[in-house]
């Protein structure tokens, strides 16, 4: 039995199930795992307080100007937020049933006119064409209406997510010009049912067209049953950013004003900007930006194979905002779209710390936390920076592009055999880490993926962040046709973020381990996050790992002790590791472990440290998702976990890898109750491993390494 400075006992006091992965039937809140807080070094580095001399005025009045022109700065205003329409009863219908509980609207907009908001809602065009960013919403033109306007009851009505937090740029919904296609392509989404679109064709006999020459009817539907804005209520940093507030405007005529023009939408969650405001700033497309699209767009339908392109850049510049227009403006045209994240600190379609393949059918509209989603493949990488094994990284990304041209490319299933307008072409996103080994990497990566286009940020003004010029072997080589290179112009924002790349990462884990089964398949009118019963309060899942870890466990960094393996487990974040090979079934499982009575016997499981063993290999293993070992039964050998992971996924888990993610301490918080009192109804002082007072002394907190530190010679003079 292992025990803690405290004589707990680490496991828990009930049996174990007999299956190797099976529902656990209670919580034990005596069991709470060791959880630290995910206190990260964020803001300014200064020099030592220390007064040297006559220096030390000198440095406190540089001090002052230095926060004075910071809050400067912070109080810039973004202009272009501000929505360019106008609501009216004439040009916004809502349904007006309060006893339905069925928020819907429809908006006439012309041309040119733009929404912009915050909150999320349910979008679909009836009439014209709109534009959110860099997708085309297309509805019926004018040329098929005849007298007036109605939907068919038997066609198919697509209504799209929108998510426009305020944590990133945001969104606006833009009335353009019908664009000739040579073929409309449907992408997966919401299908209206028939009570929705009856509602709407009586809702259109109020809408004059052709008096008020609008140009685009969109329906707005309420999405708020999905649960997203619930994650607001799970820590403090994030109040506010989908729900709007409008108890910090400070004139009450203004407040007044904006309440009447939003109460002619009638949606709940969703919140249009009709006036600037400290902490907002809009989505704007730089002109480099749709050039570029344009051109790949063009290729696109001219190329033999679909083309692939590599987007490249210095931390900061909008390279995830690009890639996500860049794949809305591809859909356009394209059934699907391959995207390959090797950005491991800022993930867009998993939590951080993996690389992943992913297959698009739909479009993208929001930050990457409101579009988590399961990969076609993806491995663990393990840390938030490719430093600490650049090797293995590289081998991962290797076997992405490989799986992406054998099996997506041209493969029968997604491939273009049978229909050549099917081309799945493919968006490779790299890290922001530019200098030094980031650079390497950079280019090892390109010699890889052998890109047809490369889109490369620039800043005509602050020249640090550009990258190097390409090599010649990139820009010339010898064994293929050479790349288009295509710079686009770095993303200038108003004002700093309040908001850093730890607290996107910790929005990630948020949505990653709070999402719910009906979020893959997008199941109308249930809840798609379920953020209102915190991670203490659900069943965790138990896995023996005599039966269900037949490979072992891999630490990926640090020198662990096999006695202190438990330990080190245990409220952590990790890996699941199964078998590429799909065919691998659970009776296999059985006959490996009869085979082997000592492995049986075994309290610890089998343990393969780092740097002593390779993690798994990208051509066998492949990551199945994340989990937080909640706490360990050594006497059952049994570890208890909670992930979002289905059974059917579990099941195929035979190996657990350990990396340096750490577990925010706001997902171990019931953040439903008063949280002063204690956790899940357990005291603080009865509470183990947490505590609200701050330690002290020698390994109170993790050694964290500071490589942001300019030399002496470095610093500027004063």
């Amino acid at each position: 039995m292992i025990t803690t400075s405290k004589n707990r006992e680490l496991s828990s006091r009930e049996s174990s199930p007999v299956s190797a992965l099976s529902m656990r039937g209670k919580i034990d809140v005596e069991v709470l795992s060791d959880f630290e807080n995910d206190s990260e070094d964020i803001g300014m580095i200064t020099d030592n307080e220390e007064k040297y001399g006559s220096l030390g005025d000198l440095n406190e009045r540089v001090y002052e100007s230095q926060t004075l022109k910071k809050n400067e700065k912070s109080e810039i205003l973004d202009s272009f937020v501000v929505s360019r329409f106008n609501p009216s009863s004439s040009n916004v219908v809502c349904y007006e049933e309060k006893d339905d509980n069925f928020d819907l609207c429809l908006v006439a907009m012309k041309r040119g006119e733009s929404i912009s908001f915050r909150g999320n809602v349910l979008v679909a065009s009836i009439y014209g064409e709109a534009v959110i960013m860099g997708y085309r919403l297309c509805g019926v033109s004018s040329e098929d209406v005849s007298e007036s306007l109605q939907i068919d009851l038997n066609s198919s009505l697509i209504f799209h997510p929108v998510f426009s937090p305020k944590t990133h740029s945001l969104l606006a919904i833009e009335s353009v010009e019908k664009q000739k296609m040579t073929h409309k392509i449907s992408h997966p989404g919401i299908i209206a049912c028939s009570k929705t679109k009856s509602i709407i064709n009586k809702l259109l006999s109020n809408i004059d067209l052709s008096k008020g020459g609008y140009d685009t009817i969109l329906a707005l539907l309420d999405i708020s049953w999905c649960g997203i804005q619930d994650v607001e209520n799970v820590a403090s940093c994030y109040n506010n950013i989908f729900s709007s507030n409008f108890a910090n405007n400070n004139e009450k005529k203004d407040n007044e004003i904006k309440q009447s023009k939003d109460d002619f939408f009638n949606i709940k969650g969703f919140y249009p900007i009709f006036e600037v405001a400290p902490g907002m700033t809009a989505f704007k497309i730089p002109h480099s930006w749709e050039n570029s699209t344009n051109q790949l767009v063009t290729d696109i339908l001219d190329f033999t194979l679909p083309p692939i392109s590599i987007i490249s850049g210095h931390k900061n510049v909008g390279k995830s905002t690009f890639s996500r227009y860049l794949v809305n403006s591809m859909l356009n045209i394209c059934p699907k779209v391959a995207y390959i994240e090797s950005d491991v600190g800022q993930s867009e379609f998993t939590p951080c710390g993996l690389v992943s393949l992913n297959i698009l059918d739909s479009p993208i509209f929001g930050p990457p936390f409101t579009h988590i989603q399961q990969p076609y493949r993806s491995y663990f990488i393990g840390h938030n920076s490719p430093r600490d094994d650049p090797d293995y990284y590289l081998d991962c990304l290797r076997e992405l592009i490989t799986v992406y041209r054998r099996d997506i490319a041209c493969g029968p299933e997604y491939g273009m055999y049978g229909d050549e307008q099917i081309r799945i072409p493919l968006i490779i996103n790299t890290h922001g880490w530019s200098k030094g080994m980031g650079y390497d990497l950079y280019l090892h990566i390109i010699s890889s993926a052998k890109p047809s286009h490369i889109f490369q940020f620039y800043s005509a003004t602050i020249t640090n962040k550009n990258l190097p010029p390409l090599p010649e072997y990139v820009v010339s080589p010898n064994d293929q046709e050479p790349p288009k290179v295509s710079f686009v112009e770095m993303i200038d924002t108003p004002g700093p973020s309040k908001y850093s790349a730890s607290d996107r990462r910790v929005l990630s884990l948020f949505s990653y381990f709070y999402s719910t089964s009906a979020m893959t398949v997008k199941q109308e009118n249930v809840k798609w996050w379920a953020f209102d019963q915190p991670l203490v309060r659900r069943v965790p899942w138990c896995l023996d790992w005599r039966k269900g870890l037949t490979k072992g466990i891999f630490m990926l960094t640090g020198e662990v002790p096999l006695s202190q393996l438990l330990y080190a487990l245990n409220g952590s974040i990790v890996g699941l590791i199964g078998d590429i090979d799909n065919s691998y079934k659970s009776e296999q499982v059985d006959v490996e472990m009869s085979e082997s009575k000592e492995q049986e016997s075994r309290i610890i499981p089998n343990y393969f440290p780092c740097p002593d063993f390779s993690p798994p290999s990208p051509t066998e293993y492949t990551c199945l998702g994340l989990a937080i070992i909640r706490s360990i039964d050594p006497t059952s050998h049994t570890f208890h976990i909670l992930t979002p992971l289905p059974s059917s996924v579990l099941f195929k888990t035979n190996t657990i890898v350990k990396g340096t993610l750490e577990l925010p301490v706001w997902l171990m918080l019931d953040h439903t109750k008063n949280s002063s009192l204690g956790v899940h109804g357990v005291q603080w002082k009865r509470a183990p491993y947490m505590s609200i007072e701050s330690g002290g002394g020698v390994g109170n907190a993790a050694q964290k390494i500071r490589r942001n530190i300019k030399r002496r010679s470095q610093k500027p003079n004063i």
